[in-house]
């Protein structure tokens, strides 16, 4: 087909997937951009490139309104949509003609909207679409090869099969390289559909996004407290907590711990003027008030290390939400 510019500039596309609303294109048209297409004689569609960066030429165009011998509308009708999709929407007209009058249409609308949604997985190429019937998977479309962990899979039909509701797992691979996003669809009691969607690299961009962000957020707390806060992550904190000699630990779960703590740290101290033993004993207390206010209690440590002295407290509180560090710092 052909998309037509404004100025009557013409680029081929071609159709990857559509439903009565949208196109996937792959096209060298400019986008954002509105065009026409035109499919027959008496019918033809205005379109706008929806204004994302899309990947080798394919993008997605809003269908604006569909002009017909008739009039006008805003979306395909279910005839428009057969001729767009070809040899399914032929099948699906000879397979319903053999029915009942009053059933044809119902069962074209229903095949026809499996028939989409089956085009839609084709497209995207990460998924795969099977049929469970009497403990055996079949193959029906999407990504012939995607090498799923099938034991997992049978479980979840059974599952679905069994409570006659939709059913959702994700998965890893036993060998950790893969993870896969499963829906199991019941149709019956003994049988039901299959879609399984490769997320990995979903799952490893989201990773990557989330170490970047923590990444600027660590620079920027740093920054603006001058080095007195850090975000460190689990590995460091492990490093941290298992550096030097212990001095001294102990847990708080009541508010009358807290001053226990306080001598426990005195007698553990080495020898300090009063001045800095009142520092260090104050700290502790607000970090051991702060443990048993937001998350009900901690346990805490002394470690040496050289001539240094780190005192560590830890608790399972909530913790703070990465959009709320910035006010809480």
């Amino acid at each position: 087909m052909l998309l037509e510019d404004e100025h009557g500039r013409q680029y081929p596309a071609h159709i990857l997937v559509l439903n009565t609303t949208e196109f996937g294109l792959e096209t060298e048209a400019p986008v954002p951009g509105r065009y026409v297409i035109r499919l027959q004689e008496n019918l033809w569609v205005e379109v706008a490139g929806v204004p994302f960066k899309g990947k080798n030429n394919v993008h997605v165009f809003d269908i604006l309104c569909v002009h017909r011998k008739q009039g006008t509308a805003r979306r395909l009708s279910r005839e428009e949509y057969q001729l767009l999709a070809g040899s399914a929407g032929e099948l699906i007209q000879e397979i319903s003609r053999h029915l009942p009058e009053h059933l044809q249409d119902l069962v074209r609308e229903k095949l026809l909207a499996e028939v989409e949604k089956s085009e839609l997985i084709n497209a995207l190429r990460v998924g795969k679409v099977m049929k469970y019937e009497g403990g055996r998977f079949r193959y029906l479309s999407g990504q012939a090869d995607l090498d799923l962990p099938m034991e997992e899979a049978e479980k979840l039909m059974r599952q679905a099969i069994r409570q006659a509701e939709h059913r959702r797992e994700v998965i890893i691979s036993a060998d950790g390289q893969k993870v896969f996003d499963l829906h199991g669809v019941p149709f019956d009691h003994r049988s039901g559909g299959l879609l399984a969607f490769d997320i990995t690299e979903v799952i490893e961009k989201e990773r990557k996004m989330h170490q970047q962000e923590m990444q600027a957020y660590r620079e920027a707390i740093a920054a603006v407290t001058g080095g007195r806060l850090y975000l460190v992550n689990s590995g460091e904190m492990e490093k941290v907590i298992s550096e030097g000699t212990e001095l001294a630990r102990g847990e708080v779960r009541q508010t009358h711990d807290i001053p226990e703590a306080r001598r426990a740290m005195r007698e553990a101290l080495p020898v300090l003027d009063s001045r800095r033993q009142h520092a260090i004993a104050l700290c502790l207390t607000e970090a051991l008030a702060n443990a048993l206010k937001h998350a009900g209690g901690g346990c805490w440590q002394a470690r040496q290390s050289g001539d240094t002295v780190r005192i560590i407290v830890q608790d399972r509180g909530p913790g703070i939400k990465t959009s709320e560090l910035a006010r809480a710092t």
